[in-house]
């Protein structure tokens, strides 16, 4: 008993005396409050969050997991980097068709980052997409990730559906 509570008063030392790890938590707080509303999809689109699916397709990599379709919000572009306010909402594909929010994702376009200060945002700096002109930032707020909350696939999120167009393909 008397381990666990030393483990315990270390814990909360390590914590405490991290300024970004709290404020990191802190900051997920806030994403998950300013989105719980749109696990709804019509709450997203009446927020101004539009399918990508036409233009970019569903987001997937067999080797490391699902990503889904993105719901981009192309007036939040603008460079400002707020954890309430993604830029994308990333949404499971079920083979029935519904939509389920898992996460959320960050974009600052590349002209607007200064490559040797890129954004940060929960404590996790913001990494070039590599394929479209973007910084990102993932957050697997709504559905666990065994790859870590801030990777970019998520392998508990299912592929996408058969017929549906993949990014990339």
């Amino acid at each position: 008993m008397r381990r666990l509570a030393v483990i315990a008063v270390v814990a909360t030392i390590a914590f405490t005396a991290s300024p970004a790890l709290g404020q990191g938590q802190s900051e997920l707080a806030e994403a998950r409050q300013g989105t719980s509303r749109f696990h709804n999809v019509v709450h997203a689109q009446s927020a101004g969050y539009g399918s990508t699916l036409d233009l970019l397709g569903c987001f997937e990599n067999p080797a490391e997991g699902g990503m889904g379709l993105h719901y981009l919000n192309g007036a939040l572009l603008d460079g400002a980097v707020d954890a309430a306010a993604p830029e994308a909402l990333v949404y499971e594909m079920r083979e029935d068709g519904q939509l389920k929010l898992v996460g959320l994702e960050f974009l600052v376009p590349e002209g607007l980052v200064d490559p040797d200060n890129p954004p940060e945002l929960f404590g996790h700096q913001f990494h070039p997409h590599g394929v479209l002109p973007f910084w990102i930032l993932h957050v697997w707020i709504w559905r666990p990730n065994p790859s870590g909350m801030f990777s970019d696939y998520n392998p508990g999120v299912a592929m996408c559906p058969e017929g549906v167009p993949v990014f990339g393909s």
